[in-house]
């Protein structure tokens, strides 16, 4: 009796531990799909996204205003390309999938909810990031400079250590996009 607790107690915790199974951009490049249920992604450029996250949606990349790289699908089965109805607005992670095919590659695809109750958003996530149709978890370059500048003047007047600049400096640091000009 005291065996089949313990066999009982294992199958479930091993079954728990594949429904949240994380996938990282890295773990794509394979003949087979990557199976499994995953609730959270490492992106290319590092970002973590998990089911429930937020993602902030920038602008279309398309001609004609729409996204090229997130589509929707409502609850009666129509499915169309997001138009600007969506630019500068959130959406929230619900699944994510991995989608393609042995000889196109795999990518990961996060079902998110739409901007009307009956839509849900399809994001084809690594393009949607490098088209910058999404702004994803981060920042825009315009908003960490800023943030710098605020802890700069908290720092300035004693409201924060050194030391907390610093880590909130590294932190932000990823998001400032530095140009050069050329006289």
């Amino acid at each position: 009796m005291h065996a089949s607790i313990i066999a009982l107690f294992s199958s479930i915790l091993f079954s728990v531990s594949l429904m949240g199974q994380t996938i990282n951009y890295k773990d794509l490049n394979v003949s087979k799909r990557p199976k499994g249920s995953f609730n959270s992604y490492i992106s290319k450029n590092g970002e973590i996204y998990s089911i429930g996250d937020t993602i902030r949606i920038n602008k279309p990349s398309g001609i004609n205003g729409a996204f090229i790289y997130i589509s929707k699908i409502n609850i009666i089965l129509s499915g169309d390309k997001v138009g600007a109805e969506a630019t500068n607005t959130t959406t929230v992670i619900k699944k994510i999938r991995i989608l393609g095919t042995k000889s196109s590659g795999w990518k990961v695809n996060f079902q998110t909810k739409g901007f009307t109750e009956i839509d849900n958003y399809f994001l084809n996530i690594e393009n949607a990031i490098e088209s910058k149709e999404i702004i994803g978890k981060g920042m825009t370059s315009d908003e960490a400079l800023i943030a710098l500048k605020r802890a700069k003047e908290k720092l300035d007047l004693g409201l924060i250590t050194e030391g907390e600049y610093n880590i909130l400096k590294e932190k932000l640091r990823k998001y400032i996009k530095l140009t050069t000009s050329l006289h």
